[in-house]
């Protein structure tokens, strides 16, 4: 059960961060390996690029789960119809807000 009154909450036993969408600074990024520009959210000194919307929090903490094993970091942010799920990019670059379609 996700505690919607406080911005964090623990999911899984790897204490994956859960935030209200609009709680987190959303932007976009750039990988080295593309110039396209991938939507992404700013937390905690870093980039977490979209992987996936969930509709319910277990299937949610399954794909985490599932990243967290290959060694990622992940973030989930809470939307009206259920999860967002955002993978750490450590080599991405912000784009200039004026340059995203």
């Amino acid at each position: 059960m996700i505690d919607s009154s406080h911005p964090i909450s623990p999911v899984s036993s790897e204490l994956v961060p859960v935030f209200l969408q609009k709680l987190v600074k959303r932007c976009h990024i750039t990988l080295p390996d593309s110039h396209d520009p991938i939507g992404a959210v700013a937390y905690d000194g870093g980039y977490y690029a979209y992987v996936r919307f969930f509709p319910s929090l277990e299937t949610a903490q399954r794909g985490a789960q599932r990243l967290i094993e290959k060694g990622r970091k992940v973030v989930l942010t809470r939307v009206p119809k259920g999860l967002v799920l955002w993978v750490h990019e450590p080599d991405a670059c912000l784009v200039d807000r004026a340059t995203v379609p």
